[in-house]
This record gives C-alpha cells, structure tokens and sequence, in this order.
C-alpha cells in the first residue's frame, strides 16, 4: 500500500491514546486541557515515574509524552528500560518534552529511542503540528504491521497448502508407479510365453509385433522405475549425509553398466577420486544416470570415453563427468535438466527424459548441485558440486 498526503489526512487520530509522564502535576494538567482543546479524548497522566513502566504496559499508549528531568526515574532511564524490555519496537511513538535542549541532551534522547524532543516552554501550535504527525506515523506503522502480519499468515497458508499438494502428488505418483508394475509384469511374461511357445507358427511379421511390443513394455517398466526414483528423491537426506568413497561408487556403477560397456567398448577412465559429503545410494545413482548418457548419446559406430576428474577447494569438491558424445546445444542446457525433456527422437535415442531431472533433484538434495558445460557435436561435461 502506498501512502499519499491524501492518504495520510484520513488516518484517524482524534481515538490516539496518549500517556503524559512528568513529575509536576501542573504541566500535566495544562497537556490534558491542550489535548482536549484539540479534540483528543484518549489520555492518561502520571507524575510518578516509577509507574511508568507498567503504566505502559497496561494502557498501551499510542503516544508517549514524557519528561526527562524527573526524581526517581529519569526520562532517559524510562526509555533505557523500555529498550532492555524491547517494549520500542511495538507501534509507539515517543516525544520527550524537557527544558534542557543542549545538544548532548538531545542526541542522548534520540539513542535511547525517543522519536522527536520539544523544548519548554513549547509552542502550542507546534506542539500539536509534532503530536499529530507522530500519531499518523504511528497509524502507518500499525496499518503496514496488520498487512505484514496478513501476508506472513497467508504465506504461510498457501505454502503448507502446497507442501500438502505436493506429498499427495508423490503419494499418486508412487501409488501409481507401484500397482502399475504388477500388470506390466504379467503382460511381458505373456508376450514371452507366446513367442517361445509359438514361435513355429508366428511369421516374421507377427514376431515383429511381439518385439515391438516386448520393447514397449520393457521401456514402460524402466519408466515406471524412474517415476518411483524420483518421488523417493523428495524426501529430506540431508540428515543422513556421511563420506562417501566416490571410487567405490564408480566401481559399483561399472559393474551395474558391464553390460553396455562391453557392448560398445567404452573407456572408463578416472584415478584418485575423492571422499565427500552425501548418501550412498543417491550418488550412485546420479554417477549411473550421467555415465549411461554418455555412453548412450553416441555418434552411430563411435567408441564412448568417458573421463572423470576432480578439483577441490575451500568450499567445494567438483566432480567432472566429461565424454565425447553429440553434445547439447547451448539453448537446451538449462532444460535438459526439467522433467521428461527430450531431445531426441526414441527411434534415436532412447530415453525416459527423467535422469537428468532426477540427478539434479538427488544434488540438491544432499546439499549440492549439478551443473553442464556442452558444445553441439562436442561432447559434454557435467560438474557434480559437493558442499565441504
């Protein structure tokens, strides 16, 4: 809300409550006719000081007018315990009204938390130009502190709405993946039986069917295994962070990847990999995803390299991840990494669009990140960020 001078004439004063302090009971009694005179009807005097603390307190004042030379408890000392008492951050505006107007009383007022000093014997015009636009600052404040007050409490709605939104999408979502699996299995046993068991009166044709078919479903169960991957990974690990050999790791990922290494002769190559801060079976899984890729996304008849280093310095250990594979154009780097984004024809590449979102959501997680430098035709590296 933005306050204009119109804005500013509307705030209503005139039910202010307003609390005089001071020892001699004939200046109070002419600030209660000053006040009145000018249509004030909310306001309290006290002339022993020692009350005023719990005076305050009690009234809750809007404004308070108050004395600095006074027996017992000074106006400094007043404002010296209303500051041990945190009692100055609430919306109250203070003016002292003292006789001593030296500099150094002044600048002593202003540092304890008093908002505005007057001289006596004051103004009465001025006195009442002060009060009232001490009144409306306060009633700004109180205005701006029910709004912030009113967003923090909707903040707070709408986040613990979406966090509540979110656990019922990953409960779906693993629900889902789960039941999902049990047909699917029986589908592809099925689909088995049928071409092992008649195979001799099948042709060609229909044997290619029953492929396709197989390589349907196949893909549906690696999908459906990546779902139920990612809605784990929303749960918190970060308390269960320990050193992790990340040598140990890639030799687990090998044997996991054997298969397809062989197959196309892939190079390995990394040496003295370090210890960091994380969860196993999350790293493993982030070293699986970015090492299938590259050997997956692979010129037709080209031999994957892989070489994996790493840096370290004060804050972080790096990980790089770097191959010779088709690379990632530049415009593609950033949402390589959402949700089911693929680049590429299956018929291509195959692929769920779900490693790389999972890699970097499984980072994040364990209070790290992921990052990707790419040429087209270049091949990429992905860095693995693992906080100190």
């Amino acid at each position: 809300m933005i306050f204009t001078y119109k804005t500013l004439n509307k705030v209503t004063i005139k039910n202010a409550r307003i609390l005089i302090v001071d020892d001699q009971e004939a200046n109070t009694v002419l600030l209660e006719n000053f006040l009145q005179m000018n249509g004030f009807s909310e306001f309290k005097s006290l002339n022993d000081s020692r009350k005023a603390i719990e005076e305050i307190e009690n009234y809750a004042p809007d404004l308070l007018l108050l004395d600095v030379m006074m027996p017992y408890l000074s106006g400094i000392d007043i404002l010296n315990m209303l500051n041990i008492a945190d009692k100055l951050n609430c919306p109250m505006r203070i003016m002292v009204l003292t006789a001593d107007a030296t500099k150094e009383t002044l600048k002593q007022v202003l540092n304890s938390g008093a908002h505005d000093m007057l001289r006596k014997p004051f103004d009465f015009v001025e006195l009442e130009l002060r009060i009232r636009n001490l009144l409306q600052t306060n009633s700004i404040m109180k205005q701006l502190n029910d709004q912030s007050l009113h967003l923090s409490e909707l903040v707070h709605h709408r986040t613990a709405e979406l966090l509540n939104k979110n656990e019922e999408l990953e409960q779906f979502i693993y629900v889902a993946s789960h039941d999902t699996q049990e047909p699917l299995r029986m589908i592809i046993g099925f689909l088995q039986l049928i071409e092992k068991k008649y195979s001799s009166v099948i042709d060609e044709k229909g044997k290619e069917y029953i492929h396709f078919a197989l390589t349907g479903a196949d893909r549906m169960k690696r999908l459906i295994k990546e779902m139920l991957d990612f809605s784990r990974a929303d749960k918190s690990i970060l308390n269960d962070l320990e050193d992790v050999n990340t040598s140990e790791v890639l030799e687990d990922v090998k044997v996991g990847l054997g298969r397809a290494i062989e197959k196309l002769g892939a190079q390995l190559n990394y040496e003295n990999m370090p210890f960091v801060k994380g969860v196993s079976a999350p790293i493993r899984q982030v070293f699986h995803n970015l090492i299938n890729n590259a050997i997956t996304y692979q010129p037709k008849d080209q031999q994957p390299i892989i070489n994996i280093s790493q840096q370290q310095d004060a804050h972080e250990i790096r990980i790089y991840i770097a191959d010779n594979g088709i690379g990632i154009a530049e415009k593609d780097q950033k949402r390589v990494f959402d949700i089911f984004t693929r680049l590429h024809r299956r018929e291509d590449y195959d692929g769920s669009g779900l490693g790389l979102s999972l890699s970097k959501k499984l980072m994040e997680k364990m209070g790290g990140s992921i990052s990707l430098k790419s040429e087209l035709g270049k091949g990429c590296e992905f860095c693995l960020h693992f906080p100190k």
